[in-house]
C-alpha cells in the first residue's frame, strides 16, 4: 500500500489504498444508530457506493425505494439524489466509497485489460 493508505476497522479491518494513480476516492465506515436517517443530497461530480456490513438499510435513490441487508452492494452514480435510513431493531454499518467517474473508468479498463 502507498503513503496514503488506511484501515477501516471494526470487526474486520480492510486496507484503502489510495495511491498516487488516478484511483482517487475517499472511503470510511459509517455507523447508523436505530431509526437514524440520512437527509436526502446527491454528488453532482462523484459516484458513491455502499456495502451493507451489518443490519438492515432503507434505500431512497432518484425516487424509488428498496432494502439492503448485509452483504449487499449499492451503487448512486452522480447527480442522482438519495437518502438512507437504518430500518432494523440493531444498529447498521456501512462501508461508504465516493470516487470521481475518471477513476470508475480507468479502474474498468484496467480490469478488463488484466482479464485473460
Amino acid at each position: 500500500m502507498g503513503k496514503r493508505a488506511f484501515l477501516i476497522a471494526g470487526d474486520k479491518a480492510t486496507p484503502i489504498a489510495n495511491d498516487v494513480t488516478d484511483f482517487s476516492y475517499r472511503a470510511s465506515a459509517h455507523h447508523l444508530p436505530i431509526g437514524v436517517q440520512v437527509p436526502v443530497h446527491s454528488s453532482e461530480r462523484a459516484e458513491t457506493q455502499f456495502m451493507v456490513e451489518d443490519g438492515i438499510v432503507e434505500f431512497m435513490i432518484g425516487g424509488a425505494a428498496g432494502m439492503a441487508l448485509a452483504g449487499d452492494f449499492v451503487r448512486v452514480p452522480p447527480g442522482v439524489p438519495f437518502a438512507y435510513r437504518n430500518a432494523g431493531d440493531t444498529a447498521a454499518v456501512l462501508l461508504v466509497r465516493t470516487t470521481s467517474p475518471k477513476a470508475m473508468r480507468r479502474a474498468i479498463r484496467v480490469g478488463f485489460e488484466f482479464a485473460a
